[in-house]
């Protein structure tokens, strides 16, 4: 009897101890290409990384980096971050100790990845959120190169989980019990363009301000060594699937959809050449709301020299702002952050065709 109640004592305590399953915290590294985050980070958190205490993601921000893409030097811009620094949900950790704070919050995201006909590839996150959040948070989509080799040379160091794809998602309910799911679909030429083909990637969502920076909640899955499939009756099912519930899903609400859409303002880059000289404009022609440019940039390449920021603009107003290039050894996008009036913020990349000189 006695060895019956022990039994039972046993399997009652281990219910009490055994740790529920939460979101992990978000490790956010940056180096200039020289050093791995493997050198970066103290023995203590490479060990939380490998026992998935903490999530790890890798910013190249050197723009000579053979790994780094512009949302590296925007990230780093943004937390005013260099190389060698870590950053824990998007606050600096105090490197001489080490060591993880005690208390780390983060919701869960769960994420599921398919892939379509064609090769493309569907990445699905969801979370239902248990209290209210910021106005300013916004979904962010990365993926991640398991192993990526940091140099040319062919025993050359390789770096993990290094940021070598970005989205954004806007389309976030905030309220406190909603629940949010997402969508994102990159097909093999986009795959192939980010130099992603034939890569073992890890997917990462998570949930930032656009105020503070801060990472609120998030959720990462591998995704199998990426291939092309044109034969893959599942994956095509999965398609003609998701076709059909967007096609409902739009049909539903196509009537709010308008109405937001005649709001949106139309902005497109524009090049004007007078002989020798280049001029580029972002040229914007506002909806039926109003709109308030809040910055304008792109890791130093662009430049708005005018002090008039934020911009109001009004309804069905067409508008010219030129801004500078301050490098011209290399084309990068040119970020926009506005305000409609009645909507959510934007974050828009612009991308202006390169000089016929072919400078990059």
């Amino acid at each position: 009897m006695k060895w019956c109640f022990r039994l039972i004592l046993l399997v009652f305590l281990g219910l009490i101890i055994t740790p529920l399953a939460e979101a992990t915290p978000i490790l956010e590294v940056f180096t200039d290409g020289t050093e791995t985050s493997s050198n970066i980070l103290s023995e203590e958190l490479r060990c939380a990384v490998e026992q998935g205490e903490v999530g790890l993601i890798v910013w190249h921000s050197n723009p000579e980096s053979l790994l780094h893409i512009s949302a590296a030097s925007e990230r780093a811009q943004d937390l005013g971050a260099k190389s060698g620094d870590v950053f824990i949900q998007g606050t600096q950790l105090n490197m001489t100790n080490g060591s993880l704070p005690t208390e780390l919050k983060s919701i869960n995201i769960t994420i599921d990845v398919n892939q379509g006909n064609n090769g493309l590839l569907i990445l699905q996150a969801n979370t239902t959120l248990e209290e209210d959040l910021s106005p300013t948070i916004v979904l962010q989509w990365l993926l991640l190169k398991k192993n990526a080799e940091i140099s040319d040379h062919p025993i050359g160091p390789i770096d993990s989980k290094v940021v070598s794809y970005h989205a954004w998602d806007s389309n976030v309910n905030r309220s406190a019990g909603a629940e949010n799911k997402w969508m994102h679909q990159i097909d093999s030429q986009t795959l192939v363009s980010w130099n992603l083909e034939n890569e073992e990637l890890i997917v990462v969502a998570s949930l930032v301000s656009l105020d503070s920076n801060e990472i609120y909640g998030s959720g990462e899955t591998e995704i199998p060594r990426y291939k092309q499939s044109n034969e893959n009756s599942k994956d095509y099912a999965i398609s003609i699937l998701l076709l059909i519930t967007g096609t409902i899903a739009c049909m539903i609400v196509v009537l709010s959809e308008r109405r937001r859409q005649k709001d949106m303002p139309m902005i497109r880059p524009v090049v004007q050449r007078k002989g020798e000289r280049e001029d580029f404009l972002i040229e914007i022609n506002t909806g039926n709301a109003s709109i308030s440019i809040t910055s304008i940039g792109g890791n130093g390449y662009w430049r708005y020299s005018g002090k008039d920021i934020p911009i109001e603009i009004s309804p069905n107003t067409k508008r010219e702002i030129m801004i500078r290039q301050t490098s011209k050894n290399q084309f990068e996008p040119c970020t926009i952050r506005l305000e409609v009036e009645g909507h959510e913020r934007w974050v828009l990349d612009l991308e202006f065709p390169e000089s016929d000189s072919g400078s990059r």
